[in-house]
């Protein structure tokens, strides 16, 4: 898979802490282009996000989406305390409103997978949904991959998946599920969550310096989702 970030100002706007995002090598020293994330976070918890965009000089909305599934490879380049990246969906910048935001943290031994909403203004609060725990499953200076499809209509379904790659430093080699499938099915859309809005990457930290790198971003479901590798 082709890593589709080459240029930030040419694909992306930053709408949490800008600044943060910078195209290059990925942190890990694996060779990758990559989107990383630098930022250090207190007890509290921060969050860096950025969003697809067609036209990041001006702060509309101009690539929205509703059900669909988006992915991209994750990389934490070293231990400390709880943090991560991932991806987000279904976000509107606002602060009445909110988005979807599924997580790889990186925590010792208590790895996890976590969908949360992430609050449109300029903070981006995360109130977390659901959490899948991967133990220690998550080693520094490898990729993973992070999976989420939101379906939307009467109701909101959405399921995530976190997968490891069979090369570690490879992000474009083979990929195997770790953890249980992460599903999330309520009754009513979270409150301030909509039935469509923008996809993006999103860091996350707590008490933890955030040196996340990410690549192969994309939407495209069968990119995501590539054959398993042989038996």
């Amino acid at each position: 898979m082709t890593s589709p970030i080459r240029s930030i100002p040419d694909c992306f706007r930053d709408v949490v802490r800008t600044g943060a995002f910078t195209a290059g090598e990925d942190f890990g020293g694996t060779r990758h282009t990559s989107l990383n994330i630098a930022g250090t976070a207190g007890a509290g918890g921060l969050t860096w996000m950025t969003m697809v965009d067609q036209d990041p000089t001006t702060p509309a909305a101009d690539v929205v989406f509703a059900s669909g599934t988006v992915c991209a490879d994750i990389l934490i380049q070293r231990f400390n305390n709880n943090k991560g990246a991932g991806v987000v969906a279904l976000y509107n910048q606002d602060p009445t409103k909110k988005g979807l935001a599924l997580i790889l943290y990186d925590a010792g031994n208590t790895d996890l997978l976590t969908l949360a909403t992430v609050a449109g203004d300029a903070n981006g609060r995360l109130t977390p949904l659901v959490s899948v725990r991967l133990g220690s499953a998550i080693a520094e200076n490898n990729w993973y991959r992070v999976v989420m499809t939101v379906t939307v209509g009467a109701m909101l379904e959405v399921h995530g998946q976190a997968y490891k790659h069979k090369t570690g430093t490879d992000p474009n080699s083979h990929i195997e599920a770790i953890g249980a499938p992460l599903t999330f099915g309520p009754t009513a859309f979270p409150i301030g969550v909509e039935n469509q809005g923008e996809e993006g990457i999103i860091g996350s930290a707590i008490g933890a310096v955030e040196n996340s790198s990410v690549t192969n971003f994309t939407n495209v479901r069968v990119n995501c989702l590539p054959p398993v590798p042989p038996a």
